[in-house]
């Protein structure tokens, strides 16, 4: 029974996988004054990963806080000649798969190359406006890490179109000659 015991307990052990340590690891917030998400690392392939996406609502001009804070994973390993792209672009919907154009409507793109020793870190802080309502991708990546993956983070912006003001009518800006407005005097007390 003893040596049943320990074989088993042998062979459980052989059988386990090795650690994998990732090369990114990728912190993304975004906040709005209705709203506030953050995203962590997912990875490609296929372009829009494996997790589904944390969506912030905002409103036409609001200012929107964004942040992002990119870290090399490995703790012995240099990463060369990495690649960080960073957007806010316009897409059809919340969730998309396909990846939106970034020749079309951008609203903020910046890329930069360098190299990422082990523990090394960069981000990114903004804060942005939009001007036009729709759904926007905010999206931070890597590029030519010599893997067989890439990672990256994304959160869904919803701008939505402000709420009219309340319009106020001035009648006697507005009023029908003969018919508006009264003299304050011959309105009954109550009126005044």
């Amino acid at each position: 029974m003893k040596r049943a015991i320990a074989l088993m307990t042998a062979s459980v052990g052989l059988t386990a996988l090795p650690a994998h340590a990732e090369h990114a690891k990728i912190n993304l917030q975004v906040a709005s004054p209705r709203d506030q998400q953050a995203s962590f690392a997912d990875q490609t392939p296929p372009d829009w990963g494996k997790n589904s996406r944390p969506v912030v609502r905002a409103r036409v001009g609001d200012p929107i806080r964004v942040e992002w804070v990119l870290t090399n994973g490995y703790p012995h390993k240099t990463l060369e000649d990495v690649v960080v792209h960073f957007f806010i672009a316009r897409q059809e919907k919340a969730g998309q798969k396909e990846l939106p154009d970034l020749r079309g409507d951008v609203v903020l793109e910046s890329a930069f190359e360098m190299d990422f020793k082990p523990g090394g870190k960069a981000g990114q802080r903004d804060t942005v406006r939009v001007d036009a309502p729709g759904i926007y991708l905010v999206r931070v990546e890597t590029r030519q890490t010599q893997s067989d993956h890439e990672h990256f983070a994304a959160i869904d912006l919803v701008v939505e179109a402000k709420e009219r003001e309340h319009l106020r009518t001035d009648c006697r800006a507005n009023h029908l000659p003969g018919v508006w407005p009264w003299p304050s005097s011959d309105l009954p007390g109550s009126w005044r």
